[in-house]
């Protein structure tokens, strides 16, 4: 969890509490359905039922993990310089 908000809170230092609140509500929301449909499947099927679903989750995840492309990993940005500032070459010199 810490190592997920790590990465949340590099994407856009001035959206840190959006981001984060949006992170943390997707993840309530996963160990929810989770924890529904594996009562779902004991109810119905027991412990092999159980064991099979995470089988599938396990090898659905592997396979996207696997034949997903690529992206940059990007850092913490820094705003460009602006019209007016001194990095851009205008603005009042001090």
């Amino acid at each position: 969890m810490v190592a997920g908000q790590a990465r949340v809170n590099a994407l856009r230092p001035d959206a840190r509490g959006r981001l984060r609140t949006a992170y943390m509500t997707c993840a309530y929301l996963g160990g929810t359905a989770g924890s529904w449909l594996g009562v779902q499947v004991w109810a119905r099927a027991g412990w092999w039922g159980v064991c099979t679903l995470l089988a599938l989750l396990a090898a659905l995840a592997l396979t996207r993990h696997l034949t997903a492309v690529p992206r940059p990993r990007f850092g913490l940005r820094r705003a460009a310089p602006g019209p007016g500032s001194a990095a851009s070459g205008g603005g009042v010199s001090r």
